[in-house]
């Protein structure tokens, strides 16, 4: 039998662009995660640690980066990790693995090369990233193992062609076989470069085939993010049992809301309160939403900015009415000032931008109500 727990797509170094004040907060998060993947090897006592591919963003991360990786390794001496690198840390002349450090950790291999690998009750069959641009069946170097005893397990990084959005050889970036499986008898084919855990049955219907998805969610969007996959395969033939593990220390939730009268504000509080305990937000707001609410709505999402580690709301959609009161004329006995009510209310009616016309909105609003203040 053999037990591993099987990772990928740490991408320690990334920039986690479009979370703003949140991207270093993201970014630390991913490299502590670290800790959730070998604790749960630790724990259930497996006999490896599989990383396929992308543990880093690219091959030029900073070496403080990499010395915190490493360091984090180097408190699980006793676990052995297999690395093969993915399409952002490619091998190479450049590549981050031929820095000196990483040929002191006694415990980590790094998957050069398609050579067969012994380890713990199993043989692994490395499939190497070479080119970020391929049209080849990455695990086209797997030779059948049939007639060969012990359990065969496939390490690849790519997308298996046909289960992704390019169902095409030719548009399909580092491309992976559906049909490893049978082509070979491996018993198992462990996959990067998805941030999502998938798996996928050969034609018997057995999950031969898995993706474990990023450890820590990297964005908005993400489905079936923050785990890592344990895998278990008791001997050669038999069905991989496969279980997930939260290895994930954020929480994310992205939702829409359509907004149109004071009922929605009650709305969109009961909605903040069920999601109270989530670290990562973001909230569309659509539809309208009369400008006598609007301090309302932006002091509620002023205060919840502070309850979550990360609030991003884009409301660019969202109309701001015109009260009925902007839309009767006011006079400002100030012949200057009605032609300036009269050219916003104008450009309002002209304007198709939810944007904009919520920027004129508000001037008509402050202009009446300086006019109101000075007895005009």
């Amino acid at each position: 039998m053999v037990r591993f727990i099987q990772t990928s797509d740490w991408q320690i170094g990334m920039k986690g662009g479009g979370l703003g004040e949140a991207g270093p907060l993201v970014r630390e998060t991913r490299i502590e995660s670290i800790h959730n993947v070998l604790k749960s090897a630790q724990e259930k006592e497996v006999d490896f640690v599989l990383l396929c591919g992308d543990v880093f963003e690219h091959n030029m991360v900073s070496q403080e980066n990499v010395k915190k990786v490493v360091a984090i390794f180097n408190q699980y001496p006793h676990i052995p990790i297999y690395l093969l690198p993915g399409n952002h840390d490619i091998l190479g002349a450049d590549s981050v693995y031929n820095r000196v450090i990483f040929q002191r950790l006694k415990h980590l291999v790094i998957l050069r090369t398609s050579d067969p690998v012994e380890v713990g009750g199993a043989t692994l069959h490395p499939c190497p990233v070479l080119s970020k641009i391929t049209t080849q069946d990455l695990t086209a170097t797997i030779p059948s193992v049939r007639e060969i005893d012990g359990i065969h397990i496939g390490v690849a990084h790519g997308s298996l062609v046909g289960k992704f959005p390019s169902s095409n050889w030719e548009d399909t970036a580092l491309p992976v076989g559906p049909s490893c499986i049978e082509r070979t008898g491996i018993d198992y084919l462990a996959l990067g470069h998805w941030h999502s855990h998938r798996a996928f049955d050969d034609k018997t219907g057995v999950p031969r085939i898995a993706y474990s998805g990023t450890h820590e969610q990297t964005k908005f969007g993400e489905d079936n993010a923050g785990q890592c996959l344990l895998v278990e395969i008791d001997k050669k033939g038999d069905p991989p049992k496969i279980d997930t593990i939260r290895t994930g220390q954020l929480t994310w939730t992205s939702d829409e809301l359509e907004m149109k009268d004071s009922s929605s504000l009650d709305e969109l509080k009961s909605h903040f309160e069920a999601i109270r305990d989530i670290d990562m937000v973001r909230l569309v707001l659509h539809g309208e939403l009369p400008l006598e609410l609007k301090e309302e709505l932006e002091n509620m999402l002023e205060f919840q900015a502070t309850i979550h580690k990360n609030l991003r709301v884009k409301s660019e959609s969202l109309n701001i009415t015109v009260p009925p009161q902007l839309e009767t004329p006011f006079d400002f006995g100030d012949p200057i000032l009605n032609q300036t009510e009269t050219y916003l209310k104008q450009s309002l009616a002209d304007e198709t931008d939810p944007r904009q016309r919520r920027i004129i909105v508000e001037a008509l609003a402050h202009l009446q109500r300086y006019g109101k203040e000075v007895g005009a």
